[in-house]
């Protein structure tokens, strides 16, 4: 393994958590930052299966009806074919509280899948040009049992309001701002 591979596994690893930050707190902006402009995605026909943008679209009218979400990224094998492009396999585990206004009118779901991505890298940056998603299972839990005794403790900051979406100071000391972040 040499630096560049090094470097790209890196730089695959973070588009996966930003992707995963992105849903979480409702900041579509970090979602479509992870796809090429002309990016595919096939996710289960009753989701999506189309255009990045398309996916985008179902995602900003799909991520507000749930109270909170949480994505986890596990095991996540990368292999590349060439300089520029990386098969990646990444396992996910991530829950779901519903509102009302979901179909599983306040339900908590969690899942288990795999995200199988074809990253490539354009103008020096790795990005996600396929995504799909292959649900393993899901299990829903009935919305009595959940309990929060430390309701002050409890964030489930959505839409840009959680403190972990401001800017922090890389190794040289510099605040990554949003500029700084690759689109």
């Amino acid at each position: 393994m040499n630096l560049e591979e090094l470097s790209a596994r890196a730089q695959i690893h973070d588009v996966l958590l930003r992707y995963c930050r992105g849903l979480d707190r409702v900041d579509m902006n970090l979602v479509r930052g992870a796809f090429h402009e002309d990016a595919w995605i096939q996710f289960p026909k009753s989701l999506h299966v189309g255009s990045v943008d398309g996916f985008v679209e179902f995602l900003t009218g799909e991520m507000p009806r749930f109270v909170r979400t949480m994505h986890f990224l596990g095991n996540s094998l990368i292999e590349f074919d060439g300089p520029n492009i990386a098969h990646v396999e990444t396992y996910l585990s991530a829950y779901h509280q519903a509102s009302a206004r979901h179909h599983w009118n306040g339900d908590y779901v969690k899942l288990w899948a795999r995200y199988l991505d074809r990253f490539e890298q354009r103008d020096g940056l790795w990005l996600i040009a396929r995504r799909r998603l292959l649900v393993d299972w899901m299990y829903k839990y009935p919305a009595d049992g959940w309990f929060d005794d430390h309701p002050d403790a409890s964030v489930g900051l959505r839409g840009g309001t959680d403190p972990s979406l401001s800017p922090v100071a890389g190794f040289d000391g510099t605040p990554l701002t949003k500029e700084l972040w690759p689109a």
